[in-house]
């Protein structure tokens, strides 16, 4: 998700999610562009992963750009507590049902966590809709205290190297100098776009190759 500045861990817990899995490499090359296609879920509800789930998204941020993996490797119980964990490069990304990030893991070690998860979606995703949160970010540098306030701006047809989606845009506003777009497809069961700003570094992610995991019938 690599971005020089992003590397120090800089005060969010998206630096993780976008510099984890910015490992370059060569990936299959996403579909063309076509008309809309059907939304598979509905924005009214959290979405399912599976294990297998993949997403591969190319980014730049300033002269630098790549490619970023993310697989979803299954679900684990923790704290009594219900988590997905996906891999983006070699960190473990866990996450709450509703897509609430939670915490990073590299060789079985915590490396940061929010506590609680932060909470990027609420479920439904209606226009107009709005919440705020403070979570502690930890990790090794630090606490961190965020204040943090999402709006759901609206429905969207966006344009991205794996063709166009039908998505809820979305925004993150914060007490620093950070803040975040981000677009959610249905269709992909989750981001298609992300631009975001961490002090001076801006970075965008759009979405190349979508593998969705065999879904029971």
């Amino acid at each position: 998700m690599a971005f020089h500045a992003l590397r120090r861990l800089l005060s969010v817990v998206s630096v993780l999610l976008a510099v984890g899995g910015c490992a370059a490499g060569s990936v299959p090359p996403g579909r063309d562009a076509e008309a809309p296609r059907p939304a598979i879920a509905s924005s009214h509800a959290a979405p399912t992963w599976l294990p297998g789930d993949l997403w591969v998204y190319e980014w730049t941020s300033g002269k630098e750009s790549g490619t970023k993996t993310v697989e979803v490797l299954g679900v684990r119980e923790a704290s009594n507590a219900r988590y997905y964990v996906l891999r983006i490069g070699d960190v473990e990304h866990y996450y709450t049902d509703g897509l609430h990030w939670a915490a990073a893991v590299r060789d079985g070690k915590v490396e940061a966590r929010m506590a609680p998860a932060q909470a990027w979606f609420q479920w439904p995703l209606v226009s107009g809709a709005r919440w705020s949160g403070q979570s502690r970010f930890e990790h090794r540098e630090g606490v961190v205290t965020h204040h943090d306030r999402f709006t759901v701006v609206g429905p969207e047809s966006v344009e991205v190297p794996a063709g166009r989606y039908q998505a809820m845009k979305l925004t993150r506003e914060t007490d620093r100098r950070d803040g975040d777009e981000y677009w959610y497809a249905p269709d992909v069961r989750w981001y298609v776009r992300w631009v975001g700003r961490r002090a001076d570094t801006a970075f965008d992610e759009r979405l190349r190759e979508y593998r969705a995991a065999p879904r029971p019938r």
